[in-house]
């Protein structure tokens, strides 16, 4: 993959970089991937694969359904190593009930914080 070619823009939306043209906002990488490949597909969205909310380097974006650019996200625990409070993932994840995985370090921390509270306002 080559370097990303971040968008120069002032305004920005949730870390996505906006561009005006002929009255009509874009976010900046969908509008490099329209003015390379045409339309986005109906349905589909833009996916950055570097990660990189600024870039607009063609060969670091892809077409994807919703569900595909989530389950790729960062936020995804899938695709990470660690948790964002840096505890590792391996050996530490817990599954609750929902089937929702999370990392048992901080779930531990925030019961203790949530048990001194308890216990102070006692």
């Amino acid at each position: 993959m080559t370097e990303c070619i971040e968008a120069k823009t002032t305004t920005k939306v949730f870390g996505y970089h906006q561009v005006r043209l002929k009255g009509k906002r874009w976010r900046a990488h969908r509008w490099a991937w329209e003015l390379i490949n045409g339309p986005i597909p109906e349905g589909m969205v833009i996916d950055h694969m570097c990660s990189n909310r600024a870039c607009v380097a063609i060969d670091h974006l892809r077409v994807v359904t919703q569900r595909e650019n989530i389950m790729a996200g960062l936020h995804n625990i899938d695709n990470r190593s660690h948790c964002n409070q840096g505890h590792p993932f391996e050996g530490n994840i817990m599954v609750r009930k929902n089937g929702r995985r999370e990392c048992a370090e901080c779930n531990r921390a925030r019961s203790r914080a949530n048990y001194a509270k308890q216990k102070a306002g006692a």
